[in-house]
């Protein structure tokens, strides 16, 4: 590393030190307006302790705060992995070692959650993009030849009334259309209310909702069980938000509905803290990921290797000890969770 960018790191760690303000988006020309005559150094100086001084967290579009607990451990530990990803990554070449990290965590969380031989996983660039290919090997799963015959009639989703919207941005991306993602309460509908809907449609994937952070929801489909085995339909976990249990030791037998789904997310980045972006998908037959959508093709794209900052923590922070602490901290502040881990 040569001694110009020693420096340059140096600039912006102090400058992460500084009094952030808010700022709005009107005002970030005036703001981010630099002299001219600056010179190199000071120039650099200038605009990344602008940056970072205007780049203040702000409350959500509705002017509310996300509900989201922070955790400065991990926080810092993925800013150290993703300068670390970013130094090791050029253009579609990555240090071998990153992928190794990746399918180390991916292994010890396929143990966390229960799958057996044959589970798979991956890390891809955001919550949506793991609901959308999840929703993609659903299709194959019930439709094997979809790939390369398309389908030429609608098929339906059945997804959580408190479901994240990227269950309609996926039936959006993937042509379903919107309208054919049937939202329903899993606590209110009966198992024969949920026959009528799959015999009526042709549903392909069922979409529950694990959300320990954001609104409490926690649906559990064991009344729906049988159903799910006889009409053969995939079923998704969105574990986006909630994923903080799998890694508390004492809290993580609360997760022991996610060993009958077919596939789960989690975002890393939410339910963790960690830096934006580490979301992974796991699926518990491997080969559906594998066989939904890949293409032979003569050369290899290159991908961030996002994991690496889930493994990173892993090593040099103590992930149970934050996920306990993270997960009792969700627990006091929400009712129908305190009592679903006393009844545990």
């Amino acid at each position: 590393m040569s001694g110009s960018l020693r420096d340059k790191i140096a600039v912006l760690l102090d400058a992460f030190e500084d009094d952030k303000v808010s700022c709005s988006f009107e005002e970030y020309k005036e703001k981010l307006s630099f002299e001219s005559g600056l010179k190199n150094e000071e120039r650099f100086r200038a605009v990344v302790e602008a940056v970072c001084k205007y780049s203040i967290s702000s409350p959500d579009e509705n002017g509310e705060e996300n509900g989201l607990v922070e955790d400065e451990g991990s926080k810092e530990m993925s800013l150290i992995a993703d300068m670390i990803i970013s130094h090791l990554n050029h253009g579609y070449q990555s240090s071998p070692f990153l992928d190794f990290a990746e399918e180390q965590m991916i292994h010890k969380i396929l143990g966390y959650v229960g799958y057996g031989k044959g589970a798979s996983g991956v890390f891809l660039p955001g919550g949506s993009y793991c609901t959308l290919i999840s929703m993609i090997c659903a299709r194959h799963h019930m439709y094997p030849d979809v790939k390369e015959t398309g389908l030429d009639h609608p098929i339906q989703v059945i997804a959580s009334e408190n479901a994240c919207k990227s269950t309609d941005e996926g039936a959006l991306m993937m042509g379903i259309g919107t309208n054919n993602v049937i939202k329903v309460n899993f606590d209110m509908i009966t198992p024969r209310e949920l026959v009528d809907i799959i015999e009526k449609n042709k549903i392909f994937m069922i979409i529950s909702t694990f959300d320990i952070a954001k609104d409490g929801t926690v649906d559990t489909l064991d009344k729906f069980s049988k159903i799910i085995r006889k009409y053969k339909i995939w079923h998704h976990i969105d574990a986006c938000q909630g994923g903080t249990a799998l890694f508390s030791s004492t809290y993580r037998y609360i997760t022991d509905m996610f060993q009958d789904a077919h596939s789960i997310t989690i975002d890393f980045h939410t339910c963790l803290n960690l830096n934006q972006q580490c979301s992974l998908l796991l699926v518990k037959d491997g080969e559906q990921l594998t066989n939904c959508s890949s293409i032979t093709t003569p050369f290899q794209s290159g991908r961030r290797t996002d994991g690496f900052k889930l493994w990173l923590c892993d090593q040099l922070d103590d992930l149970d000890v934050h996920a306990t602490a993270l997960f009792e901290r969700y627990i006091e502040s929400d009712e129908e969770l305190s009592e679903t881990s006393d009844q545990s």
